[in-house]
């Protein structure tokens, strides 16, 4: 497989040989002798001159932010290195609205106890000062934050989750690590971390994610990397050009959780819905995203309690939803810390729409639930 690099490497250097064929041409057709103007001509100041109008600009912008795709020219180039930070937040019913999931560049909903689903939310492109509300981690977040090269923040998690973190070296910050002093190889505490009233006790933990940016660069994280590849223009996008048109995506993972996406147009976004609701933040915005990237995912309960979605594996199915259309896709991820790579059912690769991701973890099997995929009402196999 092509890597990132490569493939967009390959778009420019196409762009650079139609250039010089063009070049050539001119070349060929200019007379051998040049004659100077027969008369001296002044400049026109440039109050007046004419405007006229820009060339079309190239569609692979010459800079973009890593996890989304989209153009970033004139961002600092600092903004542009910092690294990312992986935030796990609930999504039961007492939990919404959230608080600065909108701002999250990738989104992760995997299958947890209770027949509730959870969120990995990546963030990069902006740094709220407050998100959640931040509940723990999981075995399955270890390889599901392991390309992005940096920390997990969580509330905590049991002392099973904690092992696996350690044990593959992977960072997580948590609020218990404070009390309960963990705080040793691979669990840390953070400043960052603090509680909102009037709520919940368990849903009131919230986090600022500047200062726990800087505990992860602290620990060693990397700068954000590309984790997708991008379509540009963004309607060249592989679902929008081969897939079929679709408006709903219906998707049950139990009883407890049916998030619904609904295609719009004017704004070429998805929508989300929590069942027939709109799903709002605190701050009134719909949630919403460019691409959603369906995974069809094995469940094992590891541990004897939690439910984990095992994201190591080669060739499974899915399906990607780009520009109002879907397709089935491959999808596999070598180790902890290789990306996730989509590929057509022949093999080629799958780029999204630049913009916002919400990967949707749904079991296929071992959850104990029903579970089904809808495409404007009609299940997928």
């Amino acid at each position: 497989m092509p890597t990132l690099d490569a493939v967009n490497r390959t778009q420019r250097l196409g762009g650079l040989a139609l250039l010089a064929a063009i070049s050539a041409l001119v070349s060929g057709c200019a007379p051998e002798v040049l004659s100077p103007p027969a008369e001296t001509v002044s400049a026109v100041p440039a109050e007046h001159r004419i405007v006229v109008p820009a060339p079309p600009e190239d569609p692979i912008p010459e800079i973009v932010w890593p996890l989304t795709g989209l153009g970033a020219v004139g961002v600092d180039q600092a903004n542009l290195d910092r690294v990312a930070i992986g935030v796990k937040i609930e999504n039961g019913y007492y939990a919404r609205p959230q608080t600065g999931l909108e701002y999250a560049d990738i989104v992760f909903e995997e299958y947890i106890n209770n027949s509730a689903t959870r969120f990995l939310a990546v963030f990069h492109t902006y740094y709220p000062e407050e998100v959640g509300p931040v509940r723990s981690a999981r075995n399955m977040d270890p390889n599901i934050i392991g390309s992005f090269d940096t920390a997990l923040v969580a509330s905590g998690c049991n002392f099973a989750v904690q092992y696996v973190f350690q044990n593959v070296h992977q960072y997580l910050f948590m609020e218990d690590a404070k009390y309960s002093g963990v705080t040793k190889g691979y669990i840390w505490y953070s400043e960052g971390f603090f509680r909102v009233s009037p709520t919940i006790s368990m849903h009131s933990l919230r986090v600022d994610l500047g200062p726990l940016a800087e505990s992860a660069v602290e620990k060693g994280a990397s700068p954000a990397s590309q984790q997708f590849y991008y379509a540009y223009p963004a309607d060249t996008a592989t679902a929008t050009i081969e897939g079929t048109p679709v408006g709903t995506i219906d998707i049950r993972f139990s009883g407890n959780a049916r998030p619904h996406w609904n295609w719009d147009a004017e704004s070429r976004l998805w929508k989300r819905f929590e069942f027939d609701d709109p799903h709002l933040t605190k701050d009134g915005n719909q949630i919403s995203a460019a691409n959603i990237v369906i995974l069809k995912v094995r469940v094992a309960y590891t541990n004897g309690v939690n439910p984990e979605s095992f994201v190591i594996r080669t060739n499974d199915p899915g399906f990607v939803a780009s520009g109002g259309k879907v397709i089935p896709i491959l999808w596999s991820k070598a180790d902890r810390t290789d990306t996730f790579h989509l590929t057509t059912l022949e093999g080629e690769p799958v780029h999204l729409a630049p913009g916002t991701t919400w990967v949707e973890m749904v079991p296929r099997s071992g959850s104990g639930e029903w579970t089904y995929i809808k495409f404007d009402g009609v299940q997928q196999q």
